[in-house]
């Protein structure tokens, strides 16, 4: 245990994302977890086409009506050499050594969509059903957790795939990238474990406020 993990601490990117849009609504989401995010047309779309997607790969089940128009790109990374794996739980240390997904000692946890493992390259792919965003963080901690995981890894092809625009975000790492990528990330870190070590939570009011948060307690909720 050290300073960025107190006991019982666990993060994920989707919990440093919610906290660093709002520290309240991380707060109620995902400390209290008093409150349930909505379930949206758009986390519906997201949940389906990950479930899908997921069936495809590990088992050839055919994409259901109306995502018919994925086949060609699922069965391209299906087919390509290497050992596949989709929907991967898996998780790290505060050291940075690799932990299952509820492993003790857990600190990190993520779910890999596909990746693809050949000799000393491995490429993840992240399946996004919302817009394109330059945000490369998710796909940093992915390379993160493969170099950690599997010591033969030297190189990690990393991508959103934005299905429903047809566009593609890469970033390319090496095992050599490992020291500056956590150097970017672990005061993001930090930040989130003095919130939880001073139980301070400030609200922070923004577009979501209005239509897509539903922690009604919050004095800006609607506003």
């Amino acid at each position: 245990m050290n300073d960025l993990s107190p006991q019982g601490f666990t993060w994920s990117f989707s919990a440093l994302k919610n906290f660093e849009v709002c520290a309240r609504r991380y707060y109620n989401y995902n400390v209290a977890r008093d409150v349930k995010e909505p379930e949206s047309d758009a986390i519906k779309q997201g949940h389906a086409v990950h479930a899908a997607f997921d069936a495809r790969i590990k088992t050839g089940k055919p994409l259901p009506l109306g995502m018919g128009m994925h086949e060609g790109m699922l069965a391209k990374f299906v087919q390509a050499p290497g050992e596949t794996y989709a929907e991967q739980k898996l998780g790290l240390t505060s050291e940075f050594k690799p932990s299952a997904f509820f492993g003790k000692g857990v600190w990190f946890r993520t779910v890999l969509d596909a990746t693809k493992v050949q000799g000393e390259t491995a490429t993840i792919v992240d399946w996004k059903t919302g817009r394109p965003d330059d945000d490369t963080t998710q796909l940093k901690l992915g390379a993160e957790v493969i170099f950690a995981h599997n010591q033969n890894i030297q190189h990690v092809r990393s991508a959103f795939m934005f299905v429903n625009h047809e566009q593609m975000e890469r970033e390319d790492y090496v095992r050599s990238d490992l020291t500056e990528i956590w150097g970017d990330i672990l005061p993001r870190v930090r930040k989130l474990v003095e919130a939880r070590q001073q139980q301070n939570y400030p609200p922070k009011p923004g577009g979501l406020c209005r239509r897509y948060c539903a922690v009604t307690s919050c004095p800006f909720h609607g506003k």
